[in-house]
């Protein structure tokens, strides 16, 4: 497939892409045009919009087409509840229905988190059913893994992907980053990386290939964790992934251009934009 999104390193300023960001959340109804328009003048080519569940697929969808950004369709282990077996029906038929909208580049968000332990025998069984989706749809996945590496690492290895995928916000050590890598995964760098404690994350992103690495606002769980206003945050959130490229640039002692240029290549490749 040709790419329809090329890394100009001439350009005014530096061309990027959110490999996650969830742009369909009510949260930035009131200012998503304003927001886009800041993301583009600041740079952004294009983002990736993950699903997390059912309810809100159709938004979703009608909100990447108005943007034009790409989606994934997928149930969140938060969002996972007695109603995955028809929730993974509900994916199936729209995973049929749209199957040649080029938008529709992975399924996700799912995976598993280990803080919801009342969920935890759903949460498995629904990622399960999203992995051999993934295996019959030849998609990528886009997986939140917390508190859960052992059993993602199992399940992942149990149902190989042709296009593997992304562990989105990873905040692991160098050795878990490798585990996830034999299993051709890449992984998503966010806002974590400005968090000088986390130093086994800033140790991985010294030891890691630029090759395996995709840069993420999470523009969404980021605002809520402090719960700003949208309007004093959007200059900031849009700096975001130039941040994290300067940031990945001196941890690796390479060049801003040369670690941009990497990335952008990276997220083109994992979604086939």
């Amino acid at each position: 497939m040709v790419n329809r999104i090329t890394f100009n390193a001439k350009a005014p300023v530096m061309p990027v892409i959110d490999s996650h960001i969830h742009l369909d959340f009510d949260l930035f109804d009131a200012k998503r045009d304003i927001l886009m328009l800041h993301m583009q003048r600041l740079g952004l080519l294009h983002a990736v919009i993950p699903g997390v569940s059912a309810a809100h697929w159709a938004k979703q969808r009608a909100v990447a087409k108005q943007y034009d950004c790409s989606y994934a369709l997928g149930i969140h282990p938060w969002y996972c509840d007695e109603q995955w077996p028809s929730d993974i029906v509900q994916l199936e038929q729209l995973l049929i229905k749209n199957k040649q909208d080029k938008r529709l580049v992975a399924i996700g968000e799912c995976g598993l988190d280990g803080g919801y332990r009342d969920t935890w025998d759903m949460q498995i069984h629904c990622f399960e059913a999203q992995l051999s989706l993934a295996q019959r749809f030849d998609l990528p996945v886009i997986i939140h893994s917390v508190k859960a590496h052992n059993e993602v690492l199992h399940l992942l290895k149990r149902y190989p992907l042709n296009k593997a995928g992304v562990i989105h916000g990873f905040y692991g050590s160098t050795q878990l980053a490798q585990q996830y890598l034999d299993c051709g995964m890449k992984l998503g760098i966010g806002h974590l990386l400005f968090n000088k404690t986390a130093k086994k994350l800033r140790e991985s992103i010294v030891n890691l290939p630029l090759a395996s690495l995709v840069v993420e606002t999470d523009l969404a769980l980021a605002l809520q964790q402090e719960k700003p206003d949208v309007d004093d945050n959007i200059s900031e959130s849009n700096l975001m992934l130039h941040l994290l490229i300067a940031e990945i640039a001196m941890l690796q002692k390479k060049s801003r251009v040369l670690v941009s240029e990497q990335v952008f290549r990276n997220t083109l490749q994992l979604f086939d934009l």
